[in-house]
């Protein structure tokens, strides 16, 4: 096993959940991750088997039907994934960002609503920040949602969506301004929106486009792709956390944790390498 799978201290329940996804990453992952990486194929195998083992729920508290587990041990299940094929670690980032912001920021309704679904992998989460004139410049985003009575209108174009065609609810970041004029700067000014929609290409729901998978160099299996909103309908309940203006530090939270996953990723690659 990778070097920090022999993390010491572990618990009974640590020890088991690591070897049992040691076994089915020997089992189930590696035998078919060089034909899937070269062509380029969703793992629909894999992440049923995930479903089943509890991997999309294991830091959702057992309240909503999750694990519980902490963040060490998501980050050493992470590393052994990875051992195995690292894009399947990446079908499970996004979805524990998304996860984790509801956790930490969401209402009592939208916890309730969300995370059961969420923890069986029934939901399962893309974040969605970047837009094709800023990349990585969070503030110059120009996607926008509008009040219309008791609901928003959303347009906007969103790019580098990760399981952006796979996933059925993304969390999406807008500007919101007409809501936070008085916000000190832009920063205040946005939203993170809970958007469910139907895995899939094209028309996911109304005023909602999938337009196709972008083809990528490498990072393999997992679908990378833009969004499109066009007059897309929300109810105002699907704000995270019930309120507008606080979206950029939701993102953010939830980013910051993310990195976990890509940091455990990286050990757990290496350590595919030298075995």
């Amino acid at each position: 096993m990778g070097r920090l799978a022999q993390t010491e201290g572990l618990t009974d329940v640590q020890q088991e959940i690591l070897a049992a996804v040691h076994e089915f990453v020997e089992n189930e992952i590696i035998p078919v991750a060089q034909d899937l990486e070269h062509a380029d194929e969703y793992p629909a195998a894999i992440v049923e088997g995930m479903k089943a083992m509890g991997i999309f729920g294991l830091m959702i508290p057992e309240e909503y039907g999750g694990l519980g587990e902490s963040l060490l041990t998501y980050a050493l299940c992470v590393e052994e994934i990875a051992r195995g094929w690292m894009s399947v670690s990446g079908i499970v980032n996004t979805h524990f960002i998304v996860s984790y912001m509801i956790m930490q920021h969401g209402t009592p309704e939208q916890k309730a609503n969300y995370l059961p679904r969420l923890a069986t992998g029934e939901l399962r989460g893309a974040f969605s920040m970047s837009e094709p004139h800023c990349g990585s410049d969070v503030a110059a985003i120009k996607s926008k949602a509008v009040r219309d009575g008791e609901e928003f209108v959303l347009d906007g174009q969103k790019m580098w969506l990760t399981n952006g065609g796979t996933s059925s609810l993304v969390a999406v970041l807008v500007r919101t301004d007409d809501e936070n004029p008085d916000a000190k700067n832009g920063y205040g000014k946005m939203s993170t929106f809970l958007i469910e929609k139907s895995p899939g290409f094209g028309e996911v729901r109304p005023g909602l486009n999938i337009p196709g998978k972008i083809e990528k160099m490498g990072y393999k299996g997992v679908d990378t792709t833009e969004m499109i909103m066009t007059g897309l309908r929300l109810p105002a309940e699907t704000i995270l956390g019930g309120a507008a203006g606080r979206g950029f530090y939701q993102m953010m939270d939830g980013v910051e944790v993310g990195r976990v996953n890509v940091a455990a990723r990286a050990c757990g690659w290496r350590s595919g390498l030298s075995n």
